[in-house]
């Protein structure tokens, strides 16, 4: 009777493609989790536009845009704007205003899309007379003043004004933490109806890796609604 003679894979063959198939995942995977982490990013971001723009329109209703008092370091009127905001936003801690409104914002660890951390105001990273509270859908947000050019909100035709603006951090205290790519900036002014996003005016020219500024991405919003990614 003819013996019959198995074939198959040696153990040595086994690892080889265990190992193969390892370094394939190792190199993979951090591209795939990194652009999954964008696109959720960039939905957060989206949906944090609908929320300002809807409590803006709502606020505006009541309390024409052009009341209000938009002063530079005017924590005063910082504070009455956001008291206007508060009931059309699903607040689950108020933090208040002034002194950083330490506890619903990581200011220390915000970086400008460069790497640098991110200087606005003072050197903890977020300006002093801001307002903040964290949303029940995990989104941290700010509200403070500054000027519609340093946003690249304004206008060639327009003198630079002082301006209302909003940090969104989509992710809440989740990393990166660091503008463009889950912090953004929208701005409301006076003349305008609604919210801006930032770098409508200038096309977005800090959203860039290689500006070297601390302000690299801070006017990332505008490229990212319009390309629906996040591409730098």
């Amino acid at each position: 009777m003819d013996s019959v003679r198995l074939s198959g894979f040696t153990l040595a063959e086994v690892l080889i493609t265990l190992g193969i198939i390892g370094v394939v995942a190792a190199m993979t995977l951090p591209v795939l989790i990194h652009k999954l982490n964008d696109r959720a990013n960039v939905s957060g971001m989206k949906k944090a536009y609908s929320i300002l723009s809807q409590a803006t329109l709502s606020v505006a209703a009541e309390n024409p845009i052009d009341s209000w008092n938009m002063q530079t370091a005017d924590i005063e009127g910082t504070k009455d704007v956001f008291e206007l905001y508060k009931p059309y936003f699903k607040v689950v801690k108020d933090c208040g205003c002034g002194k950083r409104a330490l506890g619903c914002w990581s200011p220390s660890a915000t970086k400008a899309l460069n790497g640098k951390t991110y200087f606005y105001g003072h050197p903890n990273g977020i300006g002093d007379t801001y307002c903040a509270a964290r949303l029940a859908d995990g989104i941290n947000i700010s509200f403070d003043t500054w000027t519609a050019s340093s946003l690249g909100v304004k206008e060639s035709n327009e003198d630079d004004t002082d301006v209302y603006f909003f940090y969104v951090d989509v992710n809440g205290d989740k990393s990166p933490n660091t503008l463009g790519l889950d912090v953004f900036q929208f701005v409301v002014k006076k003349g305008k109806h609604g919210v801006i996003p930032a770098g409508l005016a200038n096309n977005s020219s800090m959203c860039s890796k290689d500006d070297t500024t601390s302000y690299a991405g801070i006017d990332c919003a505008a490229k990212v609604l319009y390309e629906d990614k996040i591409s730098y």
